[in-house]
């Protein structure tokens, strides 16, 4: 068992992540910085006193601890507050207005080029209210219409002339919060702007920043990238292993590697920073055999991994392993001696500080649990059995460490992607090493680049790798034996199989009977309420209208059987519109339908287009219009249904159809402008 006496920086992050979700869910305090300073004075006193008042008092150490916890969770108050961009009064949502404003802005980031628009991520430093300029600070994304006239690059000045726009909210049931996750990232707004309104500025030197010098090393490793003559699927993979640019990968090359149980590996992530500092630890073996110039070499590598985590955007599992790794070495150089655990600790807590919205990440999550996973469970299965030849033992500690990790991030994964690789242990063991020769091969190819023979070899060999890559990984993308898919995984399901996890554990140190008990009850306790959660999801029937642009699609669910009726949908559509709703229920059945007419005892439903506008609707009590088709109002009056207009109809008949019911006080439903539409029966 872990002794948490021995780890300070646990008794440090606990009461301030608890202060971290508390602004998150009641707001952060008024008057936050004076409850601080007064929090922080109490410290130091309960601290005298404990130090200094020699009477024995047998409160006095409670006092000193009860204060520490306060003022923990009242400076993750302060660090939210803090973070969160729009309390700065120069940021740039205090001067936006309706209509089109100007704007001068940097390019900080490799703008990502599709066939409709150009996105750029921008810091804006200038903005116009009123024909007056204004300093201003703060970021935000264009999407310019894509214009092959159009060259632009990181650290450019641009002019923008255009209009700032809200990020929508989801439209669909449990959609994923696009406009929640920008927000997170202090990003409120977007622009849509066409080629004549952006213009670069000339002659403006930029000031020096090692956040743009990342940027810069970044842009010009993936042009590298680019024009050396790799394959598309190679270009997009070796340019996410190196820098993080992973916008260019294809969306099926994605799901692939999310079912094989690999997606981690098209990230950068603590495994490819990893890989970085194994090689400079090398190098400096090579010339440094006695360590003598260890503090150059701590230097060195600290320096190198901060440029690092610039260049790859702060990604937070970059973060995690760059700050370990700094720590790591800091020990060794200075003759510290240090605790894995309290490091690991120290990490989440800095990073939490500085930015208390990556516990909301979930690279985050997974990154620090799969650690802790490995740091604390692999040693255990490390020692049930002891395998004698080499080769065999580093691939069954391989498996180990892949085990270990999955299980501490089980819950995580299961809640956020509901779906299970099964043949997660293979892939990894024989990806991830054709992924580290990619990283290595694709950094010799920066190296190298202008010589051409060396070049033309580098890239057949990652072109090779990369399609060998890419059909290993599709091996597993089969719904029938390579990935459990449809899970059901509720909050209360995922901390339930948390705490199981911690019980079973304790189990195996302990070996104790009501720990075992324990765990019974625990089990017990989860399945009586899945099964009560299932009960009711049984007997319900509920009608569900979703907000597909341009699109008719709605469905009827009775119990665990779900009916729907489809547009002719793309698999994108559906996995970003339709399956969120669907991971609701377990034992799920989708079945297809092309009926218009749904009745059951209390209610009738009729879905009435242009191929089926003859339909009898005089008696139903729910009608979905769909394709611009008239509706005859005047018998409905008495009746009183819901008039619901899908996304399949024009802007222009949605707005008369609505004039027309509120004219013969129907009730009316645009799915168009309030978005997807939910209703139990």
């Amino acid at each position: 068992m872990i002794n948490f006496k021995s780890i300070p920086f646990f008794k440090i992050l606990f009461p301030f992540t608890v202060g971290i979700f508390c602004s998150f869910e009641f707001g952060v305090f008024q008057h936050i910085h004076q409850l601080l300073v007064l929090a922080f004075v109490a410290l130091i006193s309960s601290f005298l006193l404990q130090k200094f008042y020699k009477p024995p008092l047998y409160f006095k150490k409670g006092i000193y601890i009860f204060c520490a916890n306060v003022f923990l969770f009242l400076l993750a108050n302060e660090a939210c507050y803090v973070y969160n961009a729009k309390n700065h009064p120069t940021h740039y949502t205090h001067f936006v207005r309706y209509g089109n404003q100007s704007i001068v802005a940097i390019i900080d980031d490799v703008p990502v080029t599709t066939e409709k628009f150009i996105k750029l991520s921008i810091n804006i430093n200038a903005i116009e209210l009123q024909d007056n300029w204004h300093y201003a600070s703060g970021k935000t994304i264009i999407y310019l219409k894509n214009d092959s006239s159009k060259s632009l690059s990181v650290g450019e000045t641009i002019f923008i002339r255009s209009k700032f726009s809200y990020v929508n909210p989801p439209k669909n049931p449990n959609e994923f919060d696009y406009k929640n996750f920008l927000e997170n990232k202090n990003i409120f707004h977007v622009l849509y702007a066409k080629a004549d309104q952006v213009h670069k500025i000339p002659n403006i030197d930029p000031t020096f920043s090692f956040i743009q010098l990342g940027a810069n090393i970044k842009a010009k490793i993936v042009s590298i990238l680019r024009n050396s003559g790799l394959s598309k699927d190679a270009f997009s993979i070796c340019s996410a292993l190196l820098v993080g640019y992973d916008d260019e990968i294809d969306k099926d090359v994605m799901q692939s590697f999310s079912h094989s149980g690999t997606l981690h590996i098209l990230s950068v992530s603590g495994m490819h920073t990893g890989v970085l500092y194994g090689v400079f630890i090398f190098l400096f073996s090579l010339f440094d055999k006695q360590d003598k110039h260890k503090k150059l070499k701590c230097l060195v590598i600290v320096l190198t991994l901060t440029l690092f985590v610039f260049i790859t955007g702060f990604s937070p599992a970059v973060l995690r392993a760059a700050l370990m790794l700094a720590l790591i070495i800091l020990g060794k150089t200075f003759y510290k001696q240090g605790n894995s655990y309290n490091t690991l600790f120290l990490s989440a807590f800095i990073l939490l500080l500085f930015d208390p919205y990556l516990i909301k990440d979930v690279g985050f999550l997974l990154s620090y649990c799969a650690v802790f996973g490995i740091m604390y469970l692999y040693p255990i299965l490390d020692n049930l059995y002891y395998v004698e030849n080499n080769f065999i033992r580093k691939i069954w500690g391989l498996c180990l460490m892949s085990v270990s990790a999955t299980v501490f991030t089980l819950p995580i994964s299961l809640y956020f992607f509901h779906q299970f690789p099964s043949w997660f242990i293979l892939s990894n063991l024989l990806i991830i090493p054709i992924s580290m020769l990619l990283m290595i091969a694709a950094i010799i190819l920066i190296c190298i680049y202008k010589i051409m023979f060396l070049k033309l070899f580098l890239v057949l060999v990652i072109n090779t790798s990369t399609s060998v890559m890419l059909w290993l990984a599709q091996l597993t993308d089969n719904p029938n034996y390579g990935y459990v898919d449809y899970i059901p995984f509720t909050k209360t399901d995922a901390l339930m199989l948390a705490i199981v996890i911690g019980v079973i554990l304790s189990i195996i140190n302990t070996r104790l009977y009501k720990h075992v008990l324990l765990c019974f009850i625990i089990c017990g306790v989860w399945l009586g309420n899945s099964a009560y959660q299932n009960y009711s999801e049984s007997q319900q029937q509920e009608l569900v209208v979703f907000h597909v642009k341009q699109k008719s699609v709605f469905a009827f669910r009775v119990g665990q059987s779900v009916y729907i009726k489809q547009d002719d949908l793309s698999n994108q559509e559906f996995q970003r519109y339709i399956k969120p709703y669907l991971l609701n229920f377990s034992n799920l059945k989708l079945v297809p339908t092309n009926s218009n007419l749904i009745k059951n005892e209390k209610c009738s439903i009729v879905h009435l287009g242009q191929q089926n506008n003859q339909l009898t609707y005089n008696a139903s009590n729910y009608i979905i219009v769909s394709d611009n088709t008239p509706l005859e109002l005047t018998d409905l009056s008495k009746i009183k249904p819901l008039i619901i207009a899908d996304c399949s109809n024009s802007y222009t008949f949605v707005k008369e159809l609505k004039q027309q019911c509120s004219l013969s006080d129907i009730p009316f439903y645009s799915i168009k402008e309030q978005g997807a539409l939910q209703i139990k029966l």
